[in-house]
């Protein structure tokens, strides 16, 4: 073999070695490019799951704030109801009671002013 021989093969050998090397680079891309489409794909399913979950417990805690608030106005209709029934037995006590809190509301008023 001649050195201009070899220097030949050997500028062939890069010059294939720098088309693998492009190819590589250009599948690289190719998978690069089908991964972010399939991250995207994902991303937008997981915000879709994520605004349906949010939806769900939207839904739930208006239904459970609205069972609270029925449970509220029953257990103070009860409540004004029973005041209504023990005022109507005893309304001497009922008076007296009044007046004393009412006194005592006074007091301590009084004194932080």
């Amino acid at each position: 073999m001649t050195m201009e021989s070899n220097k030949g093969g050997s500028t062939i050998e890069l010059d294939t070695l720098k088309g693998d090397v492009a190819k590589l680079a250009n599948d690289l891309k190719d998978v690069l490019h089908a991964v972010g489409a399939q991250g995207k794909e994902k991303l937008e399913e997981n915000k879709k799951r994520l605004e349906a979950a949010l939806k769900t417990l939207r839904g739930e805690a208006k239904e459970k704030l609205g069972e609270a608030y029925e449970s509220l106005h029953e257990h103070s209709k009860e409540a004004v109801e029973l005041s209504r029934k023990k005022i109507e037995e005893r309304p001497l006590t009922a008076v007296f009671t009044a007046l004393g809190v009412g006194l005592l509301v006074g007091i301590l008023i009084g004194r932080r002013s």
